[in-house]
């Protein structure tokens, strides 16, 4: 390598390489270069290292050095992964020793090379090849082997797939002496990626399991992760059933993003654990999974739910009975199948509207005004109109001993003196603006704590504004009151990016990093007061 290798200078043309390489690897790995150029991609994940604090994402800077001649800085994108495409000065067959590097000391451990050959080489490692998951891909060949179909002795089984450039594995390694499994592990996979795959036995075409049907796909989560595997999908002692959910709402609705969220389903099979990922392989936002489940559940009927993220508390059908199906055999009737949408919220079915995010902004004293909060749904598309409000003092926290109060029927309430000492209750039901199913059940939120008077058991809400309100990449936070710290949190309530302050009233915020979809900003005040507002990430 000489010095006319170069970084590419066009930064868009980078990272819309880069955004394509990450998003859609099976797409892009599957492809057959017909070009003679010579490219290679370095793609480092510096998860560890920023762990560890060996790296400041904000002020630190990843290198790549190649023979020690060229020294190129990578660019920072998603799941702290860092990426670089070098395309000029590269010569055909010729191999180019490579390390990475943190600012302009720490240098890797490892020894690195690649060789440069037609089309796109990939590098995809981790700092040091010291990773934070293992993917292990473990195959039963047992049935395969009763029906001689496989030959332990002289035959070798591989993965094909977006993992290994469609270029296919080294050999699987038996796991065992007295059954059939093979394994492969992968500690190199970035989380959050989606790959596709199927398994091959030898290295002939016509050894690919699954013909004529779709590869099999998998989401690295991160951690230890082990998936089995029968070749083929053959067991006998086992039926395939399809799960299929229709995500169409939730996407339109911003709950649900495909780039940074899965749907995965849990039931009586797979004792309420994770059983299995749905994918949207089609894009067409209808997420499908087809799993061989024990034949002994013919017995009864399968009883699940889909989830959003693995999460049980935020799984579908909340204070709903389990969803149903009579598992059958499917030889010569039809196969088992389950389609249906998410949580029921089928655009086609006319549903009463209901309300989300229902909270009381203001500050809980005497003579302060309350705001009751919240956000209208309405999977018909209906819009709103004449919901109704209602305002209740409490008793205690529970909302079990409370009273209305009279003329309280506006989204504000302005704090009585009847209130020292009571907890307020704010009501909403939604109401759509026509159709048979046009009013909704109401939803009751009530103060985190008593009301009290002038500076007595004050809570105070922080006034916050955030703009500009969508954004794509830097975000203004304002404040009336000194801010020590923000939190930004997803919609699971999980915090995805935090700072510290120095005690300032306005502030800004890089959200480049974050995945497009709703968010809620958290702000906290010098004197433990909070605040709260809601913004959407392009």
């Amino acid at each position: 390598m000489t010095s006319n290798l170069r970084q590419k200078s066009c930064s868009a043309l980078l990272l819309c390489l880069f955004s394509i390489l990450i998003f859609s690897p099976a797409v892009i790995l599957a492809q057959t270069h017909s070009d003679t150029t010579y490219t290679i991609s370095f793609q480092v994940n510096m998860t560890k290292p920023i762990l560890e604090g060996i790296l400041n994402p904000d002020s630190g800077a990843v290198f790549v050095v190649v023979d020690d001649l060229a020294v190129m800085r990578l660019v920072p994108g998603p799941g702290q992964v860092y990426s670089i495409i070098i395309d000029e000065g590269l010569d055909s067959a010729a191999t180019y020793h490579y390390k990475f590097r943190i600012n302009d000391t720490i240098l890797e451990n490892v020894s690195r090379s690649v060789m440069a050959k037609p089309g796109i080489t990939y590098v995809n490692v981790w700092w040091n090849d010291e990773s934070l998951n293992s993917n292990t891909f473990l195959m039963d060949m047992g049935f395969m082997v009763q029906q001689g179909k496989f030959h332990p002795s002289a035959d070798s089984l591989y993965l094909v797939g977006s993992m290994n450039n469609w270029l296919g594995s080294s050999p699987l390694q038996r796991v065992d002496t007295i059954n059939y499994s093979y394994e492969i592990t992968y500690t190199n996979l970035i989380p959050g990626t989606i790959h596709q795959y199927k398994f091959r036995i030898n290295r002939d075409s016509a050894g690919f399991e699954l013909q004529g049907k779709s590869n099999r796909m998998i989401r690295i989560m991160g951690g230890a992760q082990m998936d089995l595997h029968y070749f083929d999908n053959y067991n006998p002692t086992m039926q395939p059933m399809t799960f299929q959910c229709n995500m169409g709402y939730y996407i339109h609705a911003m709950h649900f993003n495909p780039l940074s969220d899965f749907i995965d389903v849990s039931g009586n099979f797979n004792q309420w654990g994770h059983g299995g990922m749905l994918f949207d392989a089609d894009h067409d936002s209808i997420y499908s999974l087809e799993t061989l489940i024990d034949t002994s559940f013919f017995l009864l009927p399968l009883e699940f739910k889909f989830r959003i993220n693995g999460d049980s508390l935020n799984a579908e059908l909340q204070g709903k009975p389990q969803r149903t199906y009579i598992f059958h055999d499917t030889t010569g009737i039809h196969p088992n199948l389950f389609n249906g949408w998410y949580d029921d919220k089928d655009p086609g079915v006319l549903t009463p509207p209901w309300v989300t995010d229902v909270s009381i902004q203001g500050t809980y004293i005497n003579h302060q005004v309350l705001w009751g909060m919240y956000t209208y749904q309405n999977v018909n598309g209906i819009p709103e109109d004449s919901t109704t409000f209602k305002w209740y003092r409490s008793n205690d926290s529970l909302m079990i001993d409370m009273a209305p109060i009279d003329s309280a029927l506006k989204i504000a309430y302005t704090v009585d003196t009847l209130d020292i000492g009571k907890w307020l209750v704010f009501e909403v039901t939604p109401r759509a603006a026509y159709g048979d199913s046009a009013v909704g059940k109401p939803v009751r939120v009530v103060t985190p704590s008593k009301i009290g008077g002038v500076g007595i058991e004050e809570m105070e809400r922080i006034p916050v504004r955030v703009y500009p309100n969508p954004a794509s990449d830097l975000i203004t936070i304002e404040s009336t009151r000194e801010l020590t710290r923000l939190e930004v949190l997803n919609l699971m309530g999980q915090v995805t990016a935090a700072q510290l302050l120095p005690r300032s009233q306005k502030t800004t915020l890089n959200v480049t990093m974050l995945t497009p979809g709703i968010y809620l900003l958290k702000v906290y005040g010098v004197d433990s007061g909070f605040g709260m507002v809601k913004f959407l990430k392009r």
